[in-house]
């Protein structure tokens, strides 16, 4: 008897969290705030001016890894380093942004705060998906402009003797990158952005 009722209740969480999937599916998306689009377009625009930078002055044999003493140790092609340049973010980085359409098509497969409350309307699950997908935008920012702080290393190593740079570059790059991922993610789950509010308005109202 027990198990009947737990066993009627999932399928009844199941067809309303079906029902809400097909709404959400109609819906508009909600456009990324105005700071993050700039943040992400920023970002975008700075590594297509380095990876042009790179296309026009790289040398032949170009410098790739370090030791810890910042001696290289590794060495490509210059076709090989833009490969890796252009790459490495088009094929791994940016897109991450898109993981945010998981919101409306597998719901339970959500990971923020109040879940429950996010996905049992259509309109919160529309709101949901445009502050996942914000999220996602900064921290793909955040990656890009490590990589593309990496190819001006990779520039730079290329016109000097023996490709040598300073070894403190990479742990400065480091974990100044770690700090600003670790601080944003800790403002996305600490502040109120991910918590109920009022009703959500319906898109476009």
């Amino acid at each position: 008897m027990g198990n009947s009722g737990v066993n009627s209740s999932w399928r009844e969480r199941q067809a309303h969290l079906r029902e809400v999937m097909a709404e959400a599916k109609t819906l508009e998306r909600e456009p990324a705030a105005r700071w993050v689009t700039v943040v992400f377009g920023a970002a975008t625009a700075l590594w297509i001016v380095v990876v042009v930078w790179l296309a026009l002055t790289l040398p032949d044999e170009v410098p790739i890894h370090w030791s810890s003493g910042g001696v290289p140790d590794g060495w490509a092609s210059k076709t090989g380093a833009l490969a890796f340049s252009i790459l490495v973010p088009l094929a791994t980085i940016f897109p991450l942004v898109f993981l945010s359409r998981l919101v409306l098509a597998a719901p339970d497969t959500l990971n923020s705060p109040h879940k429950e409350w996010w996905i049992a309307e259509p309109h919160r699950l529309i709101r949901c998906e445009r502050l996942l997908r914000e999220d996602l935008m900064v921290i793909v920012a955040l990656t890009v402009v490590l990589l593309t702080t990496v190819d001006v290393l990779i520039g730079y190593a290329a016109h000097q003797p023996g490709g040598v740079v300073p070894s403190w570059w990479f742990t400065i790059l480091l974990v100044a990158y770690v700090l600003a991922l670790v601080g944003y993610t800790t403002w996305m789950y600490a502040s109120a952005r991910y918590r109920p509010t009022k009703p959500v308005p319906p898109t476009g109202k």
